[in-house]
């Protein structure tokens, strides 16, 4: 182990405690995704002690967090990226909002991960951030603080979440939601059913042929959709309709073939129908994961330094969904570990039970050793210019 992980070592356990407080706070007071003004201020107040440049209330969303410790604007970045939305319905009267998928553990060990690497960040000659994103839970902020820049600086980011095993292979899907909406023309459906232009029947149209597509799609490509509007009355042609759906598939391109095929199918309901067609994004779009073979390896050896060594390969086939942490690789190199807890049984995500661990000393054990292990990676980036070389070059040839 050389010089700036020992020191490393010893400034994360000078500052353990300041970093479960966090964790602490936040998961005592939870707040939904675009409402985390306590969680942020508590981020915010934490990173200014340690001299941080802070951006609050980032552009146009009121809980984002964009915060510097710049030694030299020439310098590489390394960003950590924070999440602190609850989830609702998990409190202890199934009504309140609870950290059922542990984001006061995100945010507490990445806010660890930056302040830790700001105190050795001049001697290795980088900058540090911490930027805080609101609602992964719901609308997805990455995507839209991609948009306004809070990425343009970055050169490396890092992110860890808590869940069942230990994986830096996470193979997250890249997904649209849509709504369709269709306009017809009401009418009597008793008195002058052929009067009317049915809306109802274009919605109907799109889901039976998308049960007949499902035929000819690969077993990667996910369709799932409900009708948000169906009419007003019985005995009424329905004029509006309306229907929403969500699509997954493996990666950006495969995505963007089964888009098309969705939107022929609407366009091809409107046309048999008689009505026009109006359809939109209803959630920002969410990309797959970029995996860095060169870069997730450098983290596995830090990992395995500090005791860990049980990461799946990159084969694993566990469930999948979304999130938006696949568009910020493909902005920048970025890691995503999945850490699981040593205790006695998995945690399992999005459930009451959740509640228990995500705030234990499970959980701060692991804190210690992911922020011990990000931080020592950077250290091999940053002085290995063959290393970083190899992960920029890797980055191009995946993202082109």
């Amino acid at each position: 182990m050389n010089n700036f992980k020992k020191t490393i070592c010893n400034i994360v356990d000078e500052y353990q405690h300041n970093f479960e407080e966090i964790s602490n706070y936040l998961f005592n007071n939870p707040e939904l995704g675009g409402e985390e003004f306590l969680s942020a201020k508590c981020i915010v107040d934490t990173l200014k002690k340690h001299d941080f440049i802070v951006k609050e209330a980032y552009e146009t969303l009121p809980t984002a967090i964009v915060a510097s410790y710049i030694n030299d604007p020439s310098y590489e970045n390394y960003a950590f990226i924070a999440e602190y939305d609850a989830l609702p319905g998990y409190g202890d009267d199934r009504c309140t909002n609870a950290h059922a998928c542990g984001h006061n553990w995100i945010a507490a060990t990445m806010t660890g991960c930056a302040v830790v690497l700001s105190k050795v960040s001049k001697e290795l000659g980088i900058n540090v951030s911490l930027i805080g994103t609101p609602a992964e839970e719901t609308f997805g902020a990455k995507y839209d603080m991609i948009n306004l820049g809070a990425f343009d600086d970055v050169d490396y980011a890092f992110q860890a979440h808590l869940d069942a095993h230990d994986n830096m292979y996470v193979h997250n899907l890249a997904m649209n939601s849509f709504e369709f909406e269709f306009k017809g023309l009401a009418s009597h459906a008793s008195q002058a059913p052929d009067k009317g232009i049915n809306a109802l029947d274009a919605v109907i149209s799109i889901f039976v042929n998308i049960g007949l597509l499902r035929q000819q799609l690969p077993p990667s490509a996910k369709v799932h959709g409900i009708i948000s509007n169906g009419g007003s009355a019985p005995n009424i042609i329905p004029d509006l309709a309306a229907c929403q759906f969500s699509i997954r598939e493996k990666d950006k391109a495969s995505l963007k073939v089964l888009r098309d095929k969705i939107i022929n199918i609407a366009n091809a309901a409107a046309l048999s129908t008689g009505c026009t067609l109006e359809y939109r994004l209803i959630e920002n779009p969410f990309d797959d994961t970029v995996h860095l073979d060169s870069m997730i390896k450098a983290t596995e050896d830090n990992f395995k330094l500090y005791g860990m060594d049980n990461f799946l390969d990159k084969d694993n086939r566990l469930p999948v969904g979304s999130s938006d942490i696949g568009n910020v690789s493909y902005v920048c190199p970025t890691i995503y570990a999945e850490i699981a807890l040593d205790s006695p049984e998995p945690l399992p995500i999005h459930t009451q039970k959740a509640l228990e661990l995500v705030n234990s000393q499970y959980a701060f054990d692991k804190m210690n050793t992911v922020i011990k292990s990000f931080c020592s990676t950077v250290v091999d980036i940053s002085q290995n210019r063959e290393l970083a070389e190899k992960i920029k070059k890797e980055f191009k040839e995946k993202t082109i």
